[in-house]
C-alpha cells in the first residue's frame, strides 16, 4: 500500500511539474533589465502545455516589439511583443516588464482563446507615449476571448492599460492602471465581464470606459481620479452606448465628467458611487459632438449615490439633459445641485432625493 502511495504521489509531482514552466530557468530569461528577454518569454508561452502554468520569476525583462504580433480591431491595428493563444496561467510575482514607448507596441495580446489568466506583475513603459493613436501602445489586449482574469497587475504609461475587446465573461480585478495616453481601463462591445477593485489615475479619454456597444458588464469598487494640475478635462467612468450595465460603489474625483453616460446608453445603473470635485459629478447627456454620437440615453436608474462638492463654483452634482424613463432616487446632492431639464420631474425627483447645504 504504501509502495502504491509512493507511485502515486510522485506521478502526480511529475504531471505537475511537467504543466509548469519556468521562463527563467528553463528557456534562460535573463531579468536584468539590459538583456532583450521577448524570444526566451515567448518560446515559455508556446512551450507552456494548454492548461499549465508559466512562472516568471522576479527581476526586470526587456521586451522589444515583435512585428508579426500585429492585432486588427475596430480602432486599428496595435503591436505586441508577446501573444497568448491558448488556455494558460502566468504568474509574474515581482516581475518587471519593460517596454520603449517610441516602438509603439505592447506587451501581452491574448486573443481567441479562453481561460488564461495573468497574475502579478508590473507593465512599464519608458514615457508616457507622445505620438500615435489610442491604441498604439496597448499593455494588455484582450481579444475574441472568454473566461479569463487579469488580477494584481499594475500598468504604466501605455496609450490604454487593459482593453478587452470583443471579449466576454471576463474578469479585471485589482489592476492599477496610471498615466495613460487613453484609457486606463476599456470594455470595447464586450459582455458579461467584471471590473472590480481597480485603481485608474491620471489618465485620458474616459479612464474608465464601457463602449461600443456592450451589455450587462459591472464596474464595482474601483477608483478613478485625475490630480494633474491643468488636467481639467478629463471624463472619469464613461457608459458609452453600453445596455443593461451596472456601475457600483466606486470612488470618481478629478473630472470634467465624473460619472458620464452618453450616446445611446440605455437601462444602465448607477448606484452606491461616491463622485466628487467633478464639473459634472454624474450627468446624463447627448455626447461630445464632432464624430461622436449625439442619441439620448434612456431608462438610466441612478440611486443612492454621493454626488455632493463638485468642482469649484459648479452646481451639477447630478445633470440629466435627455432621454426618457430615468429613475433618480435616494441620491445625496447639495441644494440645487440636481439639474434635470424636464421640470415636472425635476419636482418629483425633489422629493425622492437627500439635500444638504454647501460649504
Amino acid at each position: 500500500m504504501i509502495g502504491v502511495a509512493l507511485i502515486f504521489f510522485t506521478g502526480k509531482l511529475f504531471l505537475l511539474e511537467e504543466n509548469r514552466i519556468d521562463a527563467g530557468v528553463q528557456f534562460e530569461a535573463e531579468g536584468d533589465g539590459v538583456t532583450d528577454d521577448t524570444r526566451a518569454i515567448q518560446r515559455a508561452i508556446d512551450e507552456t502545455p494548454i492548461g499549465g502554468t508559466m512562472h516568471i520569476p522576479p527581476g526586470i525583462y526587456k521586451l522589444s516589439k515583435n512585428p508579426d504580433f500585429k492585432a486588427s480591431t475596430g480602432y486599428g491595428d496595435s503591436y505586441f511583443a508577446l501573444k497568448v493563444s491558448k488556455p494558460i496561467t502566468i504568474i509574474m510575482e515581482q516581475a518587471i516588464f519593460k517596454t520603449e514607448s517610441e516602438g509603439e507596441y505592447g506587451v501581452f495580446w491574448i486573443t481567441d482563446t479562453a481561460d488564461v489568466h495573468l497574475k502579478g506583475g508590473f507593465l512599464l513603459g519608458d514615457e508616457l507615449p507622445k505620438s500615435g493613436s489610442l491604441i498604439s501602445n496597448i499593455a494588455i489586449l484582450l481579444q475574441d476571448s472568454q473566461k479569463s482574469s487579469i488580477e494584481n497587475v499594475y500598468t504604466k504609461n501605455y496609450s490604454q492599460g487593459i482593453h478587452l475587446h470583443h471579449a466576454n465573461d471576463n474578469i479585471v480585478r485589482n489592476v492599477t492602471s496610471e498615466f495613460n495616453y487613453g484609457s486606463g481601463i476599456i470594455n470595447f462591445a464586450s459582455d458579461y465581464n467584471t471590473i472590480e477593485s481597480c485603481v485608474v489615475r491620471n489618465s485620458g479619454d474616459g479612464h474608465l470606459s464601457l463602449f461600443g456597444g456592450g451589455k450587462q458588464n459591472l464596474v464595482k469598487g474601483c477608483v478613478v481620479t485625475e490630480d494633474r494640475e491643468g488636467y481639467t478635462d478629463q471624463q472619469g467612468i464613461t457608459i458609452e452606448s453600453e445596455k443593461e450595465s451596472v456601475i457600483e460603489k466606486n470612488s470618481v474625483s478629478g473630472f470634467y465628467y465624473g460619472i458620464d453616460v452618453k450616446n445611446g446608453a440605455d437601462s444602465n445603473i448607477i448606484v452606491g458611487n461616491l463622485t466628487y470635485d467633478n464639473e459634472f459629478n454624474i450627468a446624463v447627456r447627448p455626447g461630445d459632438g464632432g464624430n461622436n454620437l449625439m442619441t439620448p440615453s434612456h431608462n438610466i436608474r441612478i440611486f443612492n449615490n454621493l454626488a455632493i462638492n463638485p468642482r469649484e463654483d459648479s452646481e451639477r452634482g447630478i445633470y440629466v439633459n435627455v432621454g426618457k424613463g430615468h429613475q433618480i432616487q435616494g441620491n445625496t446632492v447639495e441644494e440645487n445641485n440636481l439639474i434635470i431639464r424636464d421640470e415636472k420631474l425635476r419636482k418629483v425627483y425633489k422629493k425622492d432625493n437627500f439635500f444638504v447645504k454647501g460649504e
